[in-house]
């Protein structure tokens, strides 16, 4: 069976005030495209479909269509979970309309959703967030499980529980009772898939999603997740990895499109997993071909900020434009340049005097894991394979870890 694993795309999300509607429509045609090169059996968006509670009726109607294409006339079934950005109710609403494609869309961790037919597949209903179906002569039960904050958690786990029963304190742990009965259903001779929207230990997030919680409250270590799950399809974080540990079990599909500067330094990707019961899965990254990349430009002086407009005048960018200079830049030089580089987004400044203070500043957001591939690339030429970044943020979780233990005592 072939899933095809996205998530993270942030329909009508806005880049320094500017729509991003014609670049995601793009690159959901691509998505499409995957799913029917590769033919794949499903499709599984791991949350936050929209940017915001309340999307434009643009960013509505890409979604719509999107899922209508995916679903190729009900051949191919379609999952979405809720994650942060999104409202579950809103996305629940079309639920009576997209049933008939084979889509289904789980906005809580309480819903349930009738067994009965969804498009071409015969989908039986196993209990809240779980369901299982067949295609081509193998069983997949699909747990969903969408962002849930930790009163939404306590709701789910405990609202037929007396006051005085005990109860999990920490989120990891409540997220791991959830986990757990969603995986009661899981077995041996069915290929079973997880598919959640959480932040997990180490992982990298490229500062396109804050934690949600004061330290690391909502970040899940590995033990959290079911071991019977064959493949667990994570949505929350923007950059494509396996999470710390996991040997590629447990992974982030990452964004279809880079939404902050911050994020292109990774090509953006979905996954195709392929999975048969009791089997490793084989997963191929899929890279979309982003159509307007966010680039910085660095310039010695305004000339030479100005000879780099106008040589990419016709070529698709947006650009952070930073600029070496002793004196403030005049307006009118600002409108010279937007005249040839429409999408300037930024133009900053760069005076001598707070050069330093900027490495300096940009030293100090940097995370461990940026400082530690910078200085591997400068020193072997090459950026570090992900496998030893992911043993070195083991170790230092363990460190932490170590030093927590210690402070107890």
């Amino acid at each position: 069976m072939k899933i095809l694993h996205t998530a993270d795309w942030h329909l009508g999300k806005l880049l320094e005030g500017r729509s991003r509607l014609e670049e995601q429509k793009i690159v959901m045609e691509q998505l499409v495209a995957m799913a029917d090169e590769r033919q794949a059996d499903m499709v599984c968006v791991a949350g936050d479909i929209f940017d915001n509670g309340h999307p434009s009726a643009g960013a509505e109607a890409l979604l719509y269509q999107t899922l209508k294409d995916l679903s190729n006339e009900g051949e191919r079934l379609v999952v979405l979970i809720a994650g942060n950005h999104d409202q579950p109710s809103r996305l629940e609403a079309v639920i009576p309309l997209v049933r008939e494609h084979g889509i289904l869309i789980y906005g809580t961790p309480r819903s349930k959703i009738e067994s009965g037919q969804y498009g071409k597949f015969q989908i039986e209903s196993l209990d809240e967030g779980v369901f299982s179906f067949e295609k081509g002569g193998e069983q997949a039960v699909v747990a969903c499980v969408p962002y849930a904050s930790e009163r939404t958690l306590n709701e789910v786990l405990y609202r037929d529980q007396e006051e005085d029963q005990e109860r999990a304190v920490t989120y990891a742990q409540k997220m791991q009772e959830l986990f757990a009965k969603r995986a009661r259903w899981f077995s041996k001779d069915t290929i079973n898939i997880l598919m959640a929207h959480v932040f997990t230990l180490g992982c990298i997030k490229d500062g396109s999603e804050q934690s949600l919680s004061l330290g690391n409250s909502y970040l899940l270590p590995m033990e959290t997740f079911p071991e019977e799950a064959d493949y667990v399809a994570l949505g929350h974080v923007h950059r494509p990895q396996k999470a710390v540990g996991s040997q590629g079990r447990i992974r982030y599909s990452g964004s279809p499109l880079p939404y902050r500067l911050q994020e292109t330094t990774v090509a953006k990707e979905c996954l195709l997993v392929t999975l048969h019961p009791g089997q490793k899965p084989e997963t191929e990254d899929l890279y979309f071909d982003n159509p307007k990349p966010i680039e910085k430009w660095v310039c010695g002086d305004c000339q030479a900020a100005l000879e780099k407009c106008m040589e990419n005048q016709d070529r698709p960018c947006y650009v952070y434009l930073h600029i070496h200079t002793d004196s403030f830049i005049r307006e009118e030089q600002i409108k010279e340049l937007k005249k040839y580089k429409e999408d300037i987004l930024e133009v900053v400044p760069l005076f001598p005097s707070r050069d330093r203070e900027e490495e300096k500043g940009n030293f100090l957001e940097k995370s461990f894991q940026e400082l530690f591939t910078e200085y591997y690339a400068e020193r072997k030429g090459v950026e570090p394979e992900e496998e030893l970044l992911e043993t070195l943020t083991e170790i230092i979780e363990k460190e932490r870890e170590y030093e927590t233990d210690l402070d107890k005592d």
